[in-house]
C-alpha cells in the first residue's frame, strides 16, 4: 500500500508509529480500535425440540479463518513445514489439532466454569504450539456450560442432553472443516504467497472423561479399543474402536428400544461397561508423587511390589521422551512386559491384596502409548498439560476482566483485543527486518562473515551441585571463586555495613562449597 507522496506505508490502517502505539493503548484498555481482525467471535444458540426456551449458546469463530489466521503469521513463515508439502504434493495438508478441556474460572470457590475449544495445526513445531506468546494455539470456541436442563428429567437423561448438546456443538464448530478438507482451501501464507490447503483432523487431546465423551464410550472403559470390562487387565490391547462400530449398535438397538433409558441399557451391553476409581489429583502433583513414591516402598513391601512398581514409574518417564526412536520404543515395552510379568503379586489373595483385579482403564492405556508415539510423535505433542497454561491466557484472565455476569462474550472481546495487538506486532516486527534486509541491499552491505555469533545461556544449569574447584579446573579459571566474591559483594548493602570492605575481599572464603553450572 502507498501513503499520499507514493511510498510505502507500513502502518496501515494507522497514519504512523505513534497513532499505533495509542491505538495498542486504546484497545488494550477497551477504549475502541480498528486493527483487522482474523478471527470474529460468533454466537449460535442450541435447544431441544421438547423444550424450545431452554437455549444453549456457543461463542466460536469459523474454523477455517482460525487456520488462515495461523498459517498467515509471518512470526511462523521460515518455522512451519508447509513449503516442503507444498513442494512434493502440490498443495499443503494441515493436520488439525483439536482440545477441550473444561475449566474452573474461580481459584479457590464457586463454581464459574468455560468450556474452551482450542485449534492448533501439526505444520507448526510443537515449541512453538506450547508457548502462549507464540499465539500458535488458537481459542476456536467457547462451549456452552449450562445446566439449566428440564428438572423433570432423570439424571440419565440429563446427562444424555449435555452429551448431546456436547456433540452438536462440536459438529457445527468444525462443519466447514469437512468441505475444505475434500475440495481444498486457499489461504495466504506468512510469507506473502498463496497456497491450496487441505486440513485434516488429525488429533483430538483430550483427558480421559472427554474421551469417552467424544467416542461415545462408557466411562470406566477403554475409548481406544474393544476391550471389554474384564480384559483391561490384560497385557494385550483389542481391536481399535471404528466410528462404524458405534453406529452400527446405535442403529441395532434404536428400534428395538422402548425408552431412551432401555435404549442405553442395549447400547451399553454392546459399548462396553466398566468402572474406574480414581482419584482427581494434577499432573503436577502425580509428578510430585512420583518422585518419593519408590522411596516410601523399600523395606517396607515385597521385592516382587517394589519391581512392579519401578516398572510402571519406568514406562512414565520414558513416554514422557522429548524424542524416540526403535530402541527407546523398545524400553518403552520391556518396561510395560515387566510390569505385567509382576502384576499380579498386586492381587494374590495369599498376601494382602491391594486390589481384587487390575481392571483399570489407566493401566490398560499404556498399552497404547507405543502406538501413539508411532503415529502423532512425542506424547508432548498431545499431552494436556500444555493446554493448563493456555487456560490462564485464554479463560482465566479473561473473565477476571470481565464484570462477572454473562462473562463469556466479554471473555471472548478480551480475548480478541489481545491477539489484534500481538498479531500486528508481529506483522511489524516482520515488515521491520523485511525493511532492515532492503536497506542493506540499497546499501551494497553483503554479509561476507557468515552468521552473526553471540553468546547463549541456558535458563537451567546442566551441571547441578559441582565443587567450586571442579569447576575452575575443568573451566580453566582458577581465579573464578576470587572474581565471584567481588561479584556477590557488590550487591550487599554498603549504607547498613553488610558489605565486606575491599581490603578484606582478598581473605575472604565464600559461605558455599559447590555451585550448579
Amino acid at each position: 500500500m502507498e501513503d499520499g507522496d507514493g511510498g510505502s506505508h507500513k502502518f496501515v490502517p494507522f497514519a504512523s508509529d505513534l497513532d499505533w502505539r495509542i491505538a495498542r493503548w486504546a484497545v488494550q484498555e477497551g477504549i475502541g480500535h480498528n486493527i483487522p481482525s482474523h478471527a470474529k467471535w460468533k454466537t449460535r444458540e442450541l435447544w431441544y425440540k421438547s423444550d424450545p426456551d431452554d437455549k444453549h449458546t456457543i461463542h466460536y469463530r469459523d474454523s477455517k479463518e482460525v487456520i488462515s489466521a495461523l498459517l498467515g503469521n509471518p512470526a511462523h513463515a521460515k518455522d512451519n513445514t508447509s513449503e516442503w508439502w507444498n513442494t512434493v504434493q502440490g498443495a499443503t495438508l494441515a493436520p488439525v489439532i483439536i482440545a477441550t478441556d473444561k475449566t474452573q474460572l474461580m481459584q479457590y470457590s464457586g463454581n464459574k466454569t468455560a468450556y474452551p475449544v482450542y485449534m492448533t495445526l501439526g505444520n507448526l513445531p510443537h515449541s512453538l504450539r506450547q508457548r502462549p506468546s507464540q499465539h500458535a494455539c488458537v481459542l476456536v470456541a467457547y462451549l456452552s456450560v449450562s445446566k439449566s436442563i428440564g428438572q423433570e428429567l432423570t439424571k440419565k437423561h440429563k446427562s444424555t442432553c449435555i452429551q448431546q448438546i456436547f456433540h452438536d456443538s462440536m459438529r457445527f464448530i468444525l462443519e466447514p472443516l469437512k468441505e475444505a478438507g475434500k475440495h481444498r482451501m486457499e489461504v495466504v501464507f506468512g510469507d506473502g504467497y498463496v497456497r491450496h490447503v487441505y486440513p485434516i483432523l488429525a488429533c483430538y487431546i483430550a483427558d480421559y472423561p472427554e474421551q469417552c465423551l467424544v467416542m461415545c464410550a462408557k466411562y470406566g472403559t477403554c475409548p481406544k479399543c474393544m476391550a471389554s470390562e474384564n480384559d483391561l487387565g490384560k497385557s494385550e490391547a483389542s481391536r481399535r474402536q471404528a466410528q462404524q462400530t458405534t453406529l452400527t449398535v446405535i442403529k441395532d438397538n434404536i428400534g428395538v428400544s422402548m425408552s431412551l433409558s432401555n435404549f442405553q441399557d442395549c447400547c451399553k451391553q454392546h459399548l462396553i461397561s466398566g468402572w474406574l476409581e480414581l482419584s482427581q489429583v494434577s499432573g503436577k502433583e502425580r509428578k510430585d508423587m512420583a518422585r518419593i513414591l519408590l522411596g516410601c516402598l523399600i523395606g517396607k513391601a515385597p521385592s516382587q511390589v517394589v519391581l512392579c512398581y519401578c516398572a510402571i514409574l519406568d514406562f512414565v518417564y520414558i513416554a514422557q521422551y522429548s524424542s524416540h526412536d526403535d530402541n527407546t520404543l523398545c524400553y518403552l515395552d520391556n518396561a510395560l512386559k515387566l510390569f505385567h510379568d509382576n502384576k499380579h503379586i498386586l492381587t494374590d489373595p495369599n498376601l494382602v491384596p491391594v486390589r481384587e483385579h487390575l481392571n483399570i482403564p489407566k493401566f490398560h492405556a499404556m498399552l497404547h502409548y507405543a502406538q501413539a508415539i508411532q503415529d502423532f510423535g512425542t506424547t508432548d505433542n498431545y499431552n494436556t498439560e500444555m493446554f493448563e497454561r493456555f487456560h490462564i491466557n485464554c479463560a482465566k484472565e479473561g473473565w477476571r476482566a470481565s464484570n462477572f455476569c454473562d462473562e463469556v462474550p466479554q471473555m471472548a472481546q478480551w480475548l480478541a483485543r489481545q491477539e489484534k495487538v500481538a498479531m500486528f506486532e508481529s506483522y511489524l516486527k516482520h515488515y521491520k527486518s523485511l525493511d532492515d534486509i532492503q536497506a542493506e541491499k540499497e546499501a551494497g552491505i553483503e554479509d561476507v562473515q557468515g552468521p552473526k555469533m553471540g553468546i547463549f545461556i541456558s535458563k537451567r544449569p546442566s551441571a547441578l551441585n559441582q565443587p567450586l574447584a571442579s569447576v575452575q579446573s575443568k573451566h580453566h579459571c582458577p581465579s573464578f571463586s576470587h572474581h565471584l566474591i567481588y561479584y556477590l559483594n557488590q550487591f550487599l548493602n554498603h549504607s547498613q555495613g553488610q558489605a565486606i570492605p575491599k581490603s578484606q575481599l582478598h581473605s575472604t572464603q565464600l559461605p558455599f562449597h559447590n555451585i550448579s553450572v
